[in-house]
């Protein structure tokens, strides 16, 4: 039997995992049963938390100041919003602007309310895949694209489908101006111990895509922008995350990131604070079963 759970939200569940109270009875659960049938997952998705502000702050102190923050999700329970980072990187300079975008209502709504008195950050309800409607957003249209812009999809494209995460790859390289950066997490397909297949699986019968892919398949979205990678393969351990950095052809040099040298081999896991285990009580898969009906 598939479950079919309309009101099981990625957002929260993905919240969750990070140690985040936004979430129902039913997103505890199937956060409960991911990390049961995963149990490395949890610590991944901390890990890819972790390294993604890390990310935020390599770009903004290389002077990118204004952030496009795609599939944002809620804000996280502890730690610094992107905007946060981006202003102590930046040291207080003016200018920095930070758009938050999610076609969750619940993430929008909770990220408006966290940037109360923060004019330089705004939060935007539209779904990322349709990129007409992302770009006409009047939030997105106030920032500047004379200049370059980075943006993050961290832990987003594999929640979408081949067609939409390469179309809206493809969109944003035409779109963005010179110097720009797409800075993007990855989870990669793994057997044993990290096996993903019954990862994806529990999602799919939570009603929740989940597309890992190979390092070639997402290189390739890169077009002829020049690509960073990083990864199991590139030196961050047997994890099967990835984070690539894409830049747009333009003017000055670009740094690869200094943690991710091939000897720090923990960069996905082992720098970030130790999940919590979901505060729910134990559900079995019949309690979610009976949950969906």
């Amino acid at each position: 039997m598939t479950l079919s759970l309309p009101h099981v939200s990625a957002a929260r569940i993905h919240a969750e995992l990070l140690g985040g109270d936004y979430a129902f009875r039913l997103d505890h659960a199937v956060a409960r049963y991911v990390s049961a049938v995963a149990p490395w997952w949890p610590s991944a998705v901390q890990g890819l938390h972790h390294n993604g502000g890390r990310l935020v702050a390599h770009l903004a102190a290389r002077g990118l100041d204004q952030i496009l923050d795609l599939g944002s999700g809620l804000p996280p329970h502890r730690g610094r919003q992107v905007h946060q980072i981006v202003d102590a990187s930046r040291r207080g300079a003016r200018g920095t602007r930070t758009v938050y975008v999610d076609r969750d209502p619940h993430a929008h709504t909770a990220r408006r309310i966290h940037l109360v008195d923060q004019p330089n950050a705004t939060s935007v309800l539209v779904d990322i895949t349709d990129t007409e409607a992302l770009f006409s957003d009047p939030a997105v249209r106030e920032l500047d694209f004379r200049r370059p812009v980075a943006v993050l999809l961290h832990d987003v494209l594999p929640w979408l489908p081949d067609g939409d995460a390469a179309h809206l790859v493809t969109e944003l390289r035409r779109r963005l101006p010179p110097g720009s950066v797409i800075s993007l997490t990855h989870l990669l397909p793994s057997p044993p111990p990290y096996a993903t297949t019954p990862l994806v699986r529990c999602y799919r019968e939570a009603g929740i895509g989940l597309w890992p892919r190979n390092l070639t398949e997402i290189t390739a979205w890169s077009g002829t922008w020049p690509t960073y990678a990083h990864g199991p393969h590139t030196g961050a351990g047997a994890v099967p995350v990835c984070a690539l950095l894409l830049r747009a052809p333009g003017p000055g040099r670009f740094t690869r990131p200094a943690f991710w040298s091939s000897s720090r081999r923990g960069a996905f896991h082992g720098t970030a604070p130790s999940p919590r285990t979901p505060r729910v009580n134990s559900v079995p898969e019949e309690a979610i079963r009976a949950g969906a009906r």
